[in-house]
């Protein structure tokens, strides 16, 4: 009975030997695998190296005086160059798109509250956007059957079809214009007066593109109040843009309109004085 227990015990025992003598021999042969490491060429030392003089480059020639630049195939025109090239990449901010469906799940998800105003802060705040890009948002129809509630929101535009599912259930769309500060600042307020120490006015829409986008009410834009400029047609026929003149120049064109030449001292008698107009005290 003692025989069969040592007998098997010993076998182990054995294993258990043989076991630590090997991780006991492998610790004093650590090393990197064949090939991990590499050793850099030392060139351009003497003769003896195999690299000296010339380091290994030869004697004259392209190659040995400088590198061949990439994509270079000899002087035969290039494949970059062989085949035309169709498309352009542009750079005109593009705005990031929200569904209706994606933003009624929001609502039903109590993130964005239906009951008040729906800026592009609200949208930011709620994680529906990452981040409000220079090309602001743009609110599509996509799966807009699920809108249940009427909404007041803005953005920076609407499809056609979003306008139409937006009204219908009862709620109001405005476009409102954003420079990329201002989307900063509407977003992220804090951010922004942390950095700058103030809080920037808004910024009106200077080009002729966004101040006529703004102001068609089809678009449903923010501007449609705003006066439009008056328009004169010039002795060329060609329709311009009158700019607002001074009240010192149409003062001038008064007098200058007078038909009585006064000259010498009767010159200055009942003459007028041109000056700007007073502000009205209160």
């Amino acid at each position: 009975m003692l025989k069969s227990l040592f007998s098997r015990r010993q076998p182990v025992a054995v294993s258990a030997i043989q076991q630590q003598v090997r991780s006991i021999a492998l610790m004093g042969r650590l090393g990197d695998a064949p090939g991990a490491q590499k050793n850099e060429h030392r060139v351009g030392r003497g003769p003896s190296s195999g690299r000296g003089k010339t380091s290994g480059r030869g004697q004259k020639g392209q190659k040995a005086r400088n590198k061949i630049r990439s994509w270079f195939e000899g002087g035969q025109t290039p494949i970059y160059k062989l085949f035309p090239k169709r498309g352009f990449k542009s750079h005109i901010d593009q705005p990031q798109y929200v569904n209706l469906g994606r933003l009624q799940q929001f609502i039903d998800q109590k993130r964005i509250d239906a009951s008040k105003p729906i800026t592009m802060r609200e949208l930011h705040t709620s994680n529906l956007l990452n981040k409000v890009g220079a090309g602001g948002v743009k609110l599509l129809a996509g799966a807009g059957s699920r809108l249940k509630q009427p909404i007041t929101i803005s953005a920076t535009r609407a499809s056609e079809a979003a306008i139409k599912t937006i009204e219908a259930a009862g709620g109001t769309f405005m476009a409102q214009y954003y420079t990329k500060l201002g989307l900063r600042t509407l977003a992220q307020p804090g951010y922004v007066l942390q950095k700058l120490g103030r809080i920037p006015l808004r910024a009106k829409p200077i080009s002729r593109k966004h101040v006529e986008f703004y102001r068609d009410p089809e678009n449903r834009g923010y501007y449609q109040a705003s006066p439009a400029p008056t328009i004169m047609e010039s002795s060329r026929g060609v329709t311009l843009r009158s700019v607002k003149q001074s009240p010192l120049l149409t003062q001038l064109a008064e007098i200058e309109k007078q038909e009585v030449v006064k000259t010498g001292l009767a010159g200055f008698t009942g003459s007028s004085v041109v000056g700007r107009p007073q502000p009205k005290k209160k």
